[in-house]
């Protein structure tokens, strides 16, 4: 027998090891490979190409939306300055926090734990009626607020982390899952303002004492339920989430230094603290607009609102899931191209332009026209709010995507805490939204508003300049 006839042999005999082993493991998953079991395993269930778990982790970026909701549920509609500073900075402080707890801890903690946060401040709006005086209860709301605070704050995580197990998705994946989930945000955003709206305009009108249900055990059975079901889910992520967010954060060699060098980055953090200084202060005054008017009725506004927010929103969903397919930049250079949608709608919800639109056949027609025209404009800055989204999706890591809004976060309260102490519009429109009513000569001539406008519209040139030298896909 020569040696190879011994080769040969051996050859088979390797052959045949191969086969039985990959008879054993016919989807190559290892031998140390254990399958998914009790709730991790249903937890990985897809419904459509969304697995279970990431509808609980979608629903944490949903009620991340901010801070002010917190006091909607209180009956605050409105914050003091001192309020303000106070939820900014916890706000800010705790943002820093749950991203060192993100690069030191398991995935899983800082995925579970904020649900307990959302449910002890729900818990505590339903028990704040139980103190004793006044000044108790409202002390009681304010830890509440604090607490929501610190949940909301870890909601870029969760952003950053959904569909953590999967190898990779096509954009057309990644386009239709952040327009679901940034348009049943929006829906959860303004059925909170018509609460607070709800309870202010029936204060006011003297149909009924200030907070009458805050302040009874109604309100207690509302929040009960809901701090118990948040409890639950964070319970349910604790457990069941799958073994990528069960691994210990590994170490990024250079990371903070080669922040500086992803241009994207820096200019988000630009565009952070633009719209931030220039457009927080009339956040709540712009929302007010909506539910404002006396002349349409509520279940008006409401078919609207499903409209816009409903099938307009669908509309675009399908839209650019479609066009995704062949062309992944074509979402961000549209949300590129809409310009300053938001600053749009600020103008026309407190600058008075919204107020009347005698043009329209009527004061309920007005009414209507204004309406919709703000929800046509909050459309458009839902949808460059994902596109601006998918540029951080299309050029950079999770762990950069989740420094990058952690840390945009951190910008934002300061520069939500500067605008309300220094800007220009601090206590209303000011100069930054003039008064048209008077005159569209006087509005223009206004210096806050031109610089302001350059603002807005300099963040889409330096997105459009940045996003196509760093986009890993060229067309």
């Amino acid at each position: 027998m020569s040696i190879f006839d011994g080769e040969t042999a051996f050859d088979k005999s390797d052959a045949s090891d191969l086969r039985e082993a990959s008879d054993d493991d016919e989807y190559l998953l290892g031998n140390d490979y254990k399958p998914p079991t009790g709730l991790r395993k249903y937890m990985q269930v897809r419904i459509g190409d969304w697995p279970l778990y990431s509808f609980f982790l979608a629903f944490g970026q949903i009620i991340a939306a901010n801070s002010y909701q917190i006091t909607l549920l209180t009956g605050t509609v409105g914050q003091t300055a001192e309020k303000l500073y106070v939820v900014a900075s916890i706000y800010l402080v705790t943002s820093i926090m749950w991203w060192f707890c993100f690069r030191y801890l398991k995935s899983i903690y800082v995925l579970s734990i904020p649900f307990f946060f959302y449910g002890f401040a729900f818990l505590l709006v339903g028990l704040a009626h139980f103190a004793p005086t006044i000044p108790s209860r409202g002390w009681v709301q304010n830890i509440a607020t604090a607490m929501y605070a610190i949940a909301s704050s870890s909601g870029s995580i969760f952003f950053a982390l959904n569909f953590g197990d999967e190898g990779g998705a096509p954009i057309k994946a990644w386009v239709c899952r952040a327009c679901v989930i940034q348009g049943t945000q929006q829906a959860y955003v303004v059925g909170l303002w018509y609460w607070g709206s709800t309870l202010t305009k029936a204060t006011a009108s003297g149909l009924t004492t200030a907070n009458p249900v805050v302040n009874s055990n109604t309100m207690t059975a509302i929040t009960t339920p809901i701090a118990i079901m948040l409890w639950t889910i964070g319970l349910i992520l604790f457990l069941g989430l799958p073994d990528y967010y069960r691994q210990a954060p590994g170490t990024v060699p250079s990371f903070y230094t080669s922040l500086g060098r992803r241009k994207i980055i820096l200019w988000f953090f630009v565009t952070v603290l633009i719209q931030n200084y220039f457009l927080s202060a009339p956040y709540g005054r712009n929302w007010g607009y909506l539910w404002s008017s006396s002349h349409a009725k509520g279940w008006q506004i409401l078919l609207l609102i499903i409209l816009f927010f409903g099938f307009v929103w669908a509309g675009f969903l399908s839209l650019f899931g479609l066009l995704s397919k062949d062309h992944s930049w074509i979402l961000p250079v549209f949300a590129i191209g809409l310009g300053a949608p938001r600053w749009c709608q600020m103008l026309w919800g407190v600058s008075g332009i919204g107020a009347s639109v005698p043009w329209a056949g009527g004061r309920v027609a007005g009414a209507l026209v204004g309406r919709s025209l703000w929800l046509w404009l909050g459309v458009l800055d839902a949808v460059q709010g994902v596109g601006f989204g998918m540029i951080l999706l299309q050029t950079l890591t999770r762990i950069h995507i989740a420094f990058t809004l952690i840390a945009a976060q951190v910008l934002g309260s300061i520069a939500t805490i500067l605008a309300r102490a220094t800007a220009p519009n601090k206590i209303g429109p000011g100069d930054v939204f003039p008064d048209f009513s008077k005159g569209y000569a006087e509005g223009l001539s206004k210096g806050w508003f031109w610089v302001a406008l350059m603002f807005q519209l300099v963040i889409s040139v330096g997105f459009f300049a940045f996003f196509r030298k760093e986009q890993l896909s060229k067309p």
